[in-house]
């Protein structure tokens, strides 16, 4: 009797310690962050001046900053966010399209 109650028991451990429970998130990304085609739309490249972006573009929608040291700066336009260090742009992000924003709404 002994003996059946320890192997019971150590089979219970066994079982506790191999098995695993696994856990998972769903990551959605959006349309303009996949899409080949997408590398095409113009928009301003890194290390293109406030001015020369100004020219190209026109004067954003709205203007943040300086925030921080190296003071940085982030411009919107309609389908894009650029972010400036100094007066020089760092990097450009595409706002995700409706169709985006309504496909990566959760259930």
């Amino acid at each position: 009797m002994r003996k059946n109650s320890i192997l019971l028991v150590a089979g219970a451990l066994s079982a506790c310690l191999f098995s695993t429970v696994s856990v998972s998130d769903t990551l959605k990304i959006g349309v303009s962050e996949q899409a080949q085609e997408n590398k095409y739309i113009n928009r301003p490249k890194v290390g293109m001046s406030m001015d020369t972006v100004t020219s190209f573009f026109g004067n954003p929608t709205t203007i943040s900053g300086p925030t921080g040291k190296p003071a940085i700066y982030q411009w919107k336009y309609a389908d894009f966010t650029v972010y400036f260090e100094g007066e020089y742009v760092i990097h450009s992000v595409l706002h995700p399209s409706t169709l985006e924003k309504k496909q990566n709404e959760q259930p």
